[in-house]
């Protein structure tokens, strides 16, 4: 049974209206006729890569409808930008501030798909990202979301697993020729996100770059999703979006990807809007994805709920600022950022106030602040109104969770920092630090993790409330093969910052320097901190199972199970702990729902193959095994159970030709495999 570690996680619930200017005089397709609905979102697209020879659909879908110029973002993160653009609220409104937090539905907070199935529209939703998963929350209103991600269970519950656009728009094509009525489809390309490695022929047919390869490929999907409208014959009765969810920084400002700076390569993404009986037109005008939900809502002839003005299909009647933030900079020990754009000005606040004049200078190289004194103080007093309506975070854990800690052994310092603090560095004038981490992250998920440990030292010792940093210098040292200085790290890391997922990292260390009992505690501390931890409660369940205790480590999966039911790992993990029950039946019925999730795992295939081995039927168990290997040829474990599967179905020579096998290929580590199949031919003989 494998573990899974978890990323940093940080929510808040507040409440607050939509910012949009007055319009009036929209588009309407008339009182009875509805369209159809495609919303595709493509991930980390910047606004300045349309029109430019490698995105003929996209541009073909703006040449006959309408394209918005200058349209934003309200965070360059993917889990808070598309809950914007499901419920047409701003991250301050719906509460989701950062990847990670989980959406909850509720009056004042209804996601479009949900509005179009209760007035009878058929819903189909489609992601390419784990951190688009049900378990945060947009599923909500669907009757099929396809969010199929495969994950590596030694990778953690990393929000960046991912699945190519053609892998998720297979899954939507199959949707869509089965619909029977009016339907509303949301599509999520994720592949232009870093890192960048296009599909074969896409890297040339963008010039050589690797992210407008990943775009090309992106717009390519886009190309296939309307020619499957064009076939049934619906296109013309189909809206069809397609709108960026954030930018990229490509290195502009010193930010390689996104999320830490509220610059407009990040912010500024494409947006249009075609088909049905929409005319054609550019709107120059400032517009933000909050806008997509309201105006898509009065296209269908529905009422946006909470009373939404954002139209845009409506001309402006005045000039409008639109609102932006990201919270994420935090987790770096450093200031938010919130911004406000206008068609001319544009401020953005953290502990320092910075003002750019976007008509002369809209790459924003020059700060203007200081000479337009009255232009900041008007613009900071609406942004400071916006800000005002999310509540402070937490200044300290609950009283009970802290007196587990204690009980536990654990006295540390603060919750996790919330940023705010007006000495608190402005993320641009730290820039470097997050490149270097990102170099440094990168090495790890390459299998380099030595290569980073001089670089994440620095950073963790420059920023040491930082927990992106702490549990980042952790994992490259366990990575690395040095568990027990990976725990001395979680150690000194968790007496400075409460965080679920330090201690959930320390656990991980812990038990990989063989410290069971240290293990346990983190684990047990983790889940004081966040009591629905998935991560934790599979490591605890994984604990139990190494000392003997079947039947908590069957509860403990179980929980992690409901609250992640897309991981293909605690799903095995279930049925492996159910196994030694026994409980055959529903370690079965684990087993599969970890292959429903992902036919690939070999870990929930070898357990299949075991309980019929078990239960007397070695040779139905042949083929599970070997579908496991198919898909892990490594898999020494599985390797050697179809030996046995082979011996015990009559099949000697097969079983014979396996165990040598494992012999003559098997690394040393698998010491327990070799072991095995050279006492098992000795039997033979």
């Amino acid at each position: 049974m494998k573990r899974l570690t978890i990323v940093l996680t940080l929510s808040f619930g507040v409440a607050l209206a939509v910012v949009a200017g007055c319009r009036a005089g929209r588009e309407s397709l008339g009182p009875t006729t509805r369209p159809n609905i495609v919303l595709i979102t493509i991930d980390t697209l910047r606004a300045d890569r349309l029109r430019r020879g490698f995105t003929p659909a996209i541009d073909g879908l703006a040449d006959a409808g309408v394209r918005f110029d200058n349209a934003r973002t309200t965070v360059p993160l993917t889990l808070p930008s598309h809950v914007t653009i499901m419920t047409g609220l701003l991250p301050v409104a719906h509460g989701v501030r950062e990847n990670g937090v989980v959406f909850t539905p509720r009056p004042s907070a209804v996601p479009l798909p949900r509005v179009f199935k209760n007035a009878g529209y058929q819903t189909g939703g489609f992601v390419g990202a784990y951190v688009l998963d049900r378990r945060f929350g947009l599923a909500d209103g669907f009757d099929m979301y396809d969010d199929r991600i495969r994950r590596d269970p030694d990778e953690g519950a990393r929000l960046e697993a991912e699945r190519p656009g053609g892998e998720v728009v297979d899954a939507a094509v199959v949707w869509l020729k089965q619909v029977t009525s009016q339907f509303f489809m949301w599509v999520h390309l994720y592949d232009p996100h870093a890192p960048y490695d296009p599909p074969a022929g896409y890297r040339e047919k963008a010039g050589g770059d690797a992210y407008n390869g990943e775009v090309a490929y992106a717009d390519a999907q886009v190309a296939r999703i309307v020619e499957v409208l064009r076939a049934r014959g619906v296109l013309s009765s189909t809206v069809v979006v397609v709108a960026g969810d954030h930018g990229e920084g490509l290195g502009e400002h010193g930010e390689q990807t996104h999320g830490m700076l509220a610059y407009d390569s990040t912010l500024r993404v494409p947006l249009v809007l075609s088909g049905a009986t929409l005319q054609k037109r550019v709107v120059s005008a400032p517009v933000s994805l909050a806008d997509i939900a309201p105006s898509l809502l009065r296209l269908a002839g529905l009422p946006p709920p909470g009373g939404h003005s954002a139209d845009l299909l409506a001309p402006e009647s005045r000039e409008r600022d639109v609102y932006a933030e990201t919270q994420y900079p935090r987790s770096a020990a450093w200031h938010p950022l919130a911004a406000l754009a206008g068609e001319r000005w544009k401020l953005i606040l953290s502990s320092e106030t910075e003002l750019y004049d976007l008509s002369n200078d809209p790459a924003e190289q020059h700060d203007v602040a200081a000479a337009h004194a009255g232009v900041v103080q008007g613009m900071t007093t609406r942004l400071t109104t916006l800000k005002a309506a999310a509540p402070p975070a937490p200044a300290a854990v609950a009283t009970d969770a802290s007196e587990r800690l204690r009980a536990l052994g654990y006295v540390s310092g603060s919750s996790v920092p919330s940023g705010g603090d007006p000495r608190a560095p402005n993320p641009s004038r730290v820039i470097d630090a997050w490149t270097t981490f990102e170099t440094a992250l990168s090495q790890i998920n390459s299998g380099r993790p030595q290569d980073a440990l001089a670089a994440l030292k620095a950073l963790a010792a420059r920023f040491p409330d930082a927990p992106v940093f702490q549990t980042t210098y952790g994992r490259a040292l366990k990575d690395a093969g040095r568990p027990a200085d990976a725990v001395a790290v979680y150690r000194q890391a968790v007496q400075r910052i409460r965080d679920a997922s330090l201690y959930h990292d320390l656990a991980v260390a812990a038990r990989a320097a063989g410290n069971l009992t240290e293990a346990f505690k983190a684990e047990q501390a983790a889940l004081a901190l966040e009591g629905r931890n998935p991560a934790a409660l599979n490591g605890l369940g994984l604990l139990h199972a190494e000392a003997g205790r079947a039947k908590e480590a069957a509860a403990a999966f179980e929980q992690a199970t409901a609250l992640d039911p897309s991981n293909a790992s605690y799903w095995t993990n279930l049925g492996n702990a159910r196994r030694e029950l026994p409980d055959f039946s529903q370690a079965e019925a684990a087993y599969r729902r970890a292959l429903d999730v992902d036919p690939t795992y070999a870990d929930a295939a070898n357990g299949l193959g075991t309980i019929l081995v078990q239960t007397g039927k070695p040779a139905a168990a042949v083929a599970w095994f070997e579908r496991a290997l198919q898909h892990a040829p490594d898999f020494y474990e599985a390797r050697l159970n179809l030996g046995i599967a082979l011996q015990e179905s009559g099949q000697r020579d097969r079983a014979t030709a396996v165990y040598r096998e494992i012999l003559a290929k098997a690394p040393a580590r698998f010491k327990r495999e070799r072991e095995a199949a050279a006492k098992l031919l000795g039997q033979k003989k």
